[in-house]
C-alpha cells in the first residue's frame, strides 16, 4: 500500500467519459448545455468540491477534445488536470484513471470521486454529503429513493414490482484509492461490474449510503440533454457587476495594485493599503450579488480598516452569502494611470488576483492605459481602476 503517515488525505477525481454514447446517436460528451459542452459543465461541478487532481479517462480519438474542454472550462486554480485513455468495460477505465492519478502523486489514502461524464447536474450539496460520510462506510453513495410504480417483463407478460426499499443509485462515489485499487485487482471478472459500489461490496467493503440529488440526470438520449439544457439555463442566470474605485497619489506609502507591490516614489492615499484595482474588483462582485459597494461593508471611518490589506477585505467580500453563490466566468480589469508604468506588472497582477479568487488564469484579464495627459489623471495626480466580473448565479 502507498501510504504516508504524516500526510493528510487529499481529494482527487476520477471521470469516467471513454463510453461510445451509443443511445445518443453522437458523441454526448461534446453536445451544448447552455452554451458550453456537456463534458465542460461536468468538469465544473465536480470541482466545486475541493478536488485537486482531475483525471479525465476517455477514448483515444476524444482526447484532443477533452484537452480543450479542460482548457476552456472554469475550474479552480488548485486543480491538476490529467488526461488518461480508456477501456472497453467501465471498471478498466476507472482502474487506468487510478493509475494516473498514483503516477501523478495521489497515494492510496487519498479519497477520489467516482463520476459519470454524462452527469453534468451534480450539485455540491451531494459531494459534501459524501465528504460528511466518509468514516460511514468503505464507499459512500449517493441514492434516491425510486418514487414510480415497477413492473418487470415475464416473456410474453409483466408483474408488479413492489418499490419498497428500491433506490436509484447516482455518481459521484467517494471512496478511497487503495480501497477500490485493491477491489479492482482482486475481485474475480471485474470487469463486468459496472457500478464502483457493487465492486467494493463484492470485494467485502461496506456501502454507505446518502442522500442524491433527483436533477442529478444521467444524460443516455438527447431528450435528457434538452431537459438538463432547461435546467442549466434556469438554474445559473448570467449576472454582470461592474466596479470603479479611484486614489491620489500620497508621499510616504507603498503602491499596491491587485495584491502586487509596485516599485514607487508614491504610494495611493486611502484608509487601507488603498488598491485601487482589488476595490474595484470587490465592488464589482458585491455588483454581481446586489450587495452594496465596499464603502457599505468596510466604511473609512472605522479605524479597524486602517492600514489593512485589500487582499484580506476580499477574502471577506468572497465569503458573504451573495460571493458564495457565484461561480466566477471573467475577471476584466482597466487601470488607467500616467505613471509609474505598468505593463511589465499586467500579467503578475493577473494571476494573483486569479490565486485570490481560486480560478484560472486565463480567466483575469488587466489592461493598461492612460489618460492622454487629460483631467487629474492625465496629470499623473492618481490612478483609477474599472472592472467587470461576469458569473454565473448558482445558489
Amino acid at each position: 500500500m502507498r501510504h504516508t503517515a504524516s500526510r493528510i488525505p487529499m481529494i482527487h477525481a476520477v471521470i469516467a467519459a471513454a463510453g461510445n454514447s451509443s443511445r445518443f446517436g453522437t458523441n454526448k460528451l461534446f453536445v451544448s448545455l447552455a452554451g458550453q459542452p456537456m463534458l465542460c459543465t461536468t468538469l465544473e461541478s465536480v470541482c466545486k468540491a475541493p478536488v485537486h487532481k482531475l483525471a479525465v479517462i476517455c477514448r483515444r480519438q476524444d482526447e484532443r477534445k477533452v484537452w480543450a474542454c479542460l482548457t476552456a472550462s472554469h475550474l479552480p486554480g488548485r486543480v491538476h488536470p490529467l488526461v488518461g485513455t480508456g477501456s472497453t468495460t467501465r471498471a478498466g477505465s476507472v482502474g487506468n484513471g487510478l493509475k494516473l492519478l498514483l503516477a501523478n502523486g495521489a497515494v492510496d489514502s487519498d479519497w477520489v470521486f467516482v463520476h459519470d461524464a454524462a452527469r453534468p447536474l451534480i450539485d455540491l450539496s451531494v459531494m459534501k454529503r459524501l465528504l460528511l460520510s466518509r468514516e460511514a462506510g468503505d464507499i459512500i453513495v449517493p441514492v434516491v429513493v425510486v418514487a414510480d410504480s415497477l413492473r418487470r417483463e415475464t416473456g410474453v407478460t409483466s408483474v408488479s414490482m413492489s418499490r419498497e426499499g428500491i433506490m436509484s443509485v447516482q455518481t459521484p462515489q467517494l471512496v478511497q484509492i487503495g480501497t477500490l485499487r485493491r477491489a479492482l485487482e482482486q475481485v474475480k471478472e471485474a470487469a463486468s461490474y459496472t457500478d464502483e459500489a457493487a465492486l467494493v461490496q463484492a470485494n467485502g467493503g461496506n456501502v454507505a449510503l446518502v442522500d442524491g440529488d433527483p436533477l442529478n440526470l444521467k444524460i443516455t438520449v438527447p431528450r435528457d440533454a434538452q431537459i438538463a439544457d432547461a435546467l442549466l439555463q434556469g438554474l445559473s442566470p448570467v449576472v454582470v457587476g461592474f466596479g470603479y474605485d479611484v486614489h491620489r497619489f500620497a508621499e510616504g506609502r507603498s503602491l499596491v495594485l491587485g495584491g502586487v507591490r509596485i516599485p514607487s516614489d508614491v504610494g495611493l492615499e486611502g484608509t487601507s493599503d488603498a488598491d485601487a484595482v482589488l476595490h474595484s474588483v470587490m465592488d464589482a462582485i458585491l455588483g454581481c450579488g446586489g450587495q452594496g459597494d465596499i464603502g457599505r461593508m468596510f466604511p473609512s471611518s472605522d479605524s479597524q480598516y486602517e492600514g489593512i490589506a485589500s487582499s484580506t477585505l476580499l477574502a471577506r467580500v468572497l465569503s458573504t452569502s451573495g460571493a458564495r453563490g457565484l461561480t466566477f466566468q471573467s475577471v476584466d480589469i482597466t487601470i488607467v494611470a500616467e505613471r509609474p508604468r505598468l505593463l511589465s506588472y499586467q500579467q503578475m497582477i493577473a494571476r494573483n488576483i486569479a490565486s485570490l479568487l481560486d480560478i484560472g488564469a486565463q480567466r483575469v484579464n488587466v489592461k493598461v492605459t492612460g489618460n492622454d495627459a487629460i483631467g487629474w489623471i492625465g496629470r499623473g495626480e492618481g490612478i483609477a481602476a474599472l472592472c467587470v466580473v461576469t458569473a454565473l448565479k448558482t445558489k
